[in-house]
C-alpha cells in the first residue's frame, strides 16, 4: 500500500520545463502542475478531520448531559439516531485519516520536492556559461535545494495545518454558540487579536526569511566554491585570508538568524498570552451565566413561594 502511493505522482516527468512567473503567488501556483489533485486530496480530508474532532467533543459532553437525564433503559430508544451517527463516524474516520496522510507522507513529502527539484535543475543547466561565471556554483545549488523545500512547506501549511485549524476553530465556535452566544464574544475577541498579531509578525518574518535565505545561499556558495577550487586557494590565496571571507558571509547569516528568532519568541509569547486569554475570559463568561441561571432560578422559586 505504501509503494502504491509512493509511485503515484512522477518525480522526474519527462515533459521540458517551463521557465516559472516571477511573482511570488504565481510562481507558488505553477510548482504545483501536476500535483494540484492530491493537494486537493489532502485538503479535503483534513478539512473532515478537523471537523470530526470538533464534533466529537460535542457530542461526548451531549452524552454526558444525557446520561444524567434519560433512563438507562430508554437511552437507546430516545438517542438513536445520534448514535449511530457516532458510531458511523468512529469507524470512518480511520479510513479518511489513512487516506489524508498517505497522500501527504507518501505521494507529497518527497515526490513534491523532488519533482521541483528535478525541474529547476534542468531549467539551470540550459542557463548559458556567463551566467555561471558570475554566479556561485554552491549559491545557485543552494537555491534549487531551498527553493524545493520551501514551496512544499508552504502548501503542506496552507493545505494541512492551515485548513485543519480554520475548519477546527469555527465548528467549534458552532459548537460553543449552540450552547450560548455570549460565549463566542471571547472567541471573537480572541480572532480579531490573532488577526493583529499575524498582520504585526508575518511581513517582518516574510522579510527577514528571505534576506536569510540570501545570506545562507552566500555562505554555502562560497564554502562550496573554495572546496572546488581548492588548487587556486592554495597556489594564489592564503588560508586566512579566504577564512575571512567565508566567515563574514557566515557572520551575515548569523545576523539574520538571531532577527528571524527575536520574531519567532515574540510571536509565541503573544500567541500563548492569547491562547490563556481566551481560556480566562470563556471561564469568565461561563461562570457569569451560571450565576445568571441560578438567580434567576432563585427569584422564580420565591415567586413561586409568596403565590
Amino acid at each position: 500500500m505504501f509503494h502504491y502511493f509512493e509511485k503515484l505522482l512522477n518525480s522526474y516527468p519527462d515533459t521540458p520545463p517551463q521557465t516559472p512567473p516571477k511573482d511570488f503567488y504565481a510562481f507558488l501556483w505553477f510548482c504545483t502542475q501536476g500535483t494540484r489533485g492530491y493537494i486537493l486530496i489532502m485538503t479535503v480530508c483534513t478539512a473532515l478531520i478537523g471537523a470530526f474532532e470538533a464534533f466529537l467533543f460535542s457530542v461526548l459532553g451531549r452524552i454526558v448531559d444525557w446520561l444524567g437525564q434519560i433512563q438507562p433503559g430508554q437511552f437507546w430508544a430516545d438517542q438513536r439516531s445520534t448514535l449511530l451517527l457516532l458510531i458511523a463516524v468512529l469507524f470512518a474516520s480511520p479510513l479518511v485519516v489513512a487516506l489524508q496522510t498517505m497522500i501527504k507522507h507518501q505521494t507529497l513529502a518527497q515526490n513534491f520536492p523532488m519533482r521541483l527539484r528535478w525541474n529547476f535543475h534542468r531549467l539551470m543547466l540550459s542557463q548559458s556559461m556567463h551566467f555561471y561565471q558570475d554566479e556561485f556554483a554552491g549559491r545557485v545549488a543552494t537555491k534549487v535545494m531551498q527553493t524545493a523545500l520551501a514551496v512544499r512547506e508552504v502548501w503542506l501549511i496552507v493545505a494541512d495545518i492551515l485548513v485543519f485549524v480554520v475548519i477546527y476553530f469555527f465548528t467549534m465556535v458552532a459548537v460553543v454558540g449552540y450552547f450560548d452566544r455570549w460565549i463566542l464574544l471571547p472567541f471573537l475577541g480572541w480572532l480579531m487579536l490573532y488577526i493583529v498579531a499575524l498582520f504585526y509578525f508575518v511581513p517582518r518574518l516574510g522579510k527577514i526569511a528571505r534576506a536569510q535565505a540570501d545570506a545562507r545561499s552566500l555562505m554555502v556558495g562560497r564554502i562550496t566554491d573554495a572546496y572546488t577550487n581548492i588548487a587556486t586557494v592554495k597556489l594564489f590565496s592564503h588560508t586566512q585570508r579566504e577564512s575571512g571571507y567565508v566567515r563574514d558571509a557566515m557572520q551575515d547569516f548569523m545576523r539574520s538568524g538571531y532577527m528571524q528568532a527575536r520574531l519567532v519568541s515574540g510571536f509565541e509569547v503573544v500567541n500563548h498570552t492569547l491562547s490563556m486569554g481566551l481560556i480566562a475570559s470563556t471561564a469568565g463568561v461561563t461562570l457569569w451565566l451560571w450565576t445568571n441561571a441560578i438567580q434567576a432560578q432563585g427569584h422564580g422559586g420565591r415567586r413561586s413561594d409568596s403565590t
